[in-house]
């Protein structure tokens, strides 16, 4: 006779191992492998510069509304912080011009900006402001001013690359990263170059991903970093910016962290007005034109631990 108990066991644990069978082959089966990313072919030099060049005309102008989180180090290692609402501005017509205003609780945290004329940067919590002339604004040393306007719409990888007798490009890809990198080389005197501004594009996307300022003696003074590329609204015709936009100052000791909410390319309003020299009546005024207001920043003190 036989022993059906037995059988009844035998059946039982064989079930859990069948079923577990059945699911692992359903699971392979289901299972669809990721598409791998392809790269794009490496553009040349001159492709680049035209494809940079007419996404910079695209962003003539540009308004950009966001929250920012700035870090600034004044001369004798103090720092301020500001976590403020920011409205961004810029107008590339002809003449750049720049505007860049944070506000904490509807009063003014920061604000700094450029015309056809001056440059200026205005610390409302320390009551001073940074200012000088945009024709003297490439004699002033790395790291004395804490944010310089012009580097900052450098760093948004959205200015026109224009070269002249003293500037030439060089591309090369960099192995390993999916990018590569265009660098705008100048003429230091003589047959002496030095790399000026270096930008890394995705190999991927073709988005701008990163920035580099550098100063005569090859060392970077300050970088950018581009990312959470998105279509802000439908009359950018197609292209993406991006969201986040951290620049880091590293003489200068500053950081600005910019999350972008909206973007236009209008805003109301004629620039001599929107970028007008503003007042600076009690404040502060470091004069940026003065060589004895170049005060390198001193190493901000180490927190208490």
């Amino acid at each position: 006779m036989l022993d059906f108990s037995f059988q009844l066991n035998r059946l039982w644990r064989a079930v859990p191992l069948m079923l577990f069978g059945l699911l692992f082959v359903t699971g392979c089966s289901q299972q669809v492998p990721p598409t791998p990313r392809k790269l794009m072919a490496i553009p040349s030099a001159l492709q680049e510069i035209h494809t940079l060049n007419d996404r910079s005309a695209l962003l003539d102008k540009l308004r950009f509304t966001g929250n920012v989180n700035l870090t600034l180090t004044d001369h004798d290692g103090g720092t301020s912080s500001f976590q403020a609402h920011a409205v961004l501005l810029v107008d590339q017509n002809r003449v750049p011009h720049l505007l860049l205003v944070g506000t904490y609780l509807g009063q003014d945290a920061f604000e700094m900006g450029m015309n056809r004329r001056i440059y200026w940067l205005i610390d409302h919590d320390h009551k001073v402001a940074y200012v000088g002339r945009v024709a003297m604004e490439d004699r002033l040393p790395s790291g004395v001013m804490p944010l310089r306007p012009q580097r900052v719409l450098d760093m948004l990888g959205i200015t026109p690359l224009i070269l002249t007798g003293q500037s030439r490009i060089a591309m090369f890809n960099v192995p390993h990263t999916g990018s590569y990198n265009l660098l705008l080389l100048r003429s230091g005197g003589g047959s002496l170059e030095h790399i000026s501004r270096q930008i890394s594009i995705s190999r991927y996307t073709g988005q701008v991903r990163e920035v580099r300022l550098y100063d005569r003696t090859g060392r970077v003074i300050a970088y950018s970093e581009l990312s959470r590329y998105r279509p802000l609204d439908k009359a950018f015709d197609g292209v993406e910016l991006p969201t986040r936009i951290v620049i880091h100052y590293l003489d200068a000791q500053a950081e600005m962290d910019f999350h972008i909410h909206r973007a236009a390319l209008t805003f109301l309003g004629k620039s001599q007005f929107i970028f007008a020299s503003p007042s600076f009546q009690g404040l502060k005024v470091a004069d940026m034109d003065n060589p004895a207001n170049w005060i390198a920043p001193k190493a901000a003190p180490a927190a208490a631990k």
